[in-house]
């Protein structure tokens, strides 16, 4: 059996050594820590003084095949930048505003042609640049997703609620597996979605009611329903999908 001395100093000598411990502790010098800092994803950010890849390739003017081909889609533009018969005005199918321009501007009445391509092509620039920005930040590289970025602006053109839904549908379309038409299309219906995830578009919905041609493709769908709703937007998509692809093969 231990005496108590022993056991005294064992108690007393453990408590110096817990006292020696912590008192080192306190007083060792703090020794920084020194972070990586963090790689930056690609293409996280242009340059203030960069002119974007939408712009600079695509829609820098009315001759660039970005805005001929919205030109195309829209039935105002031949694929070689000709104007058609209804590119001075015509009334569109949808909302029933008269459409001016290469574009179908239809924002402002009271203007020339002239006048409304010149907004129309200041508006397709914007709407490129954003949807180019939001594919960069979904990891997307401009340089390999050209055609994409027409079909989203083409998209914003077409509509103001669907066209910055678009980045992401294609997000989601590549994720599903999709490419190439596939691709395109799928992302173009299910960007009409509304905040209620409802498929949205009221114009062709009425046109799809309306005309013999829709109507036929339709049939045997409940109006109204989902199907006949994806279906419906998907007919319009898939006719400007194709539209815009021509005009990219013509200039290659």
């Amino acid at each position: 059996m231990k005496s108590w001395y022993a056991l005294s100093f064992g108690v007393i000598w453990k408590g110096v050594l817990l006292c020696t411990s912590t008192l080192l502790f306190a007083i060792a010098p703090e020794i920084p820590i020194v972070l990586k800092p963090p790689q930056p994803p690609v293409y996280s950010t242009q340059h203030l003084t960069d002119i974007p890849l939408s712009v600079r390739e695509l829609f820098g003017s009315k001759k660039h095949v970005g805005a001929i081909a919205v030109g195309v889609a829209e039935g105002n533009l031949t694929p070689t930048g000709k104007p058609t018969t209804i590119y001075l005005g015509h009334t569109d199918p949808g909302n029933f505003a008269t459409n001016k321009g290469f574009c179908s501007w239809n924002k402002s009445q009271n203007i020339s042609v002239q006048e409304a391509d010149i907004l129309c092509l200041k508006a397709l620039q914007w709407q490129s640049v954003a949807t180019e920005n939001r594919m960069i930040d979904l990891g997307l590289k401009p340089e390999n997703h050209k055609r994409a970025i027409i079909l989203g602006t083409d998209l914003w053109n077409q509509s103001n609620s669907a066209g910055p839904n678009f980045p992401l549908a294609y997000k989601a379309a590549k994720d599903k597996g999709l490419e190439g038409q596939d691709a395109y299309i799928w992302a173009r219906v299910e960007a009409f979605r509304n905040k209620q995830k409802e498929l949205d578009a009221s114009g062709l919905f009425g046109i799809c009611k309306r005309e013999p041609y829709y109507k036929e493709e339709l049939k045997g769908l409940v109006v109204d329903s989902e199907e006949w709703r994806w279906n419906c937007i998907k007919l319009d998509q898939g006719r400007r999908v194709k539209e815009i692809r021509n005009v990219l093969k013509s200039v290659r």
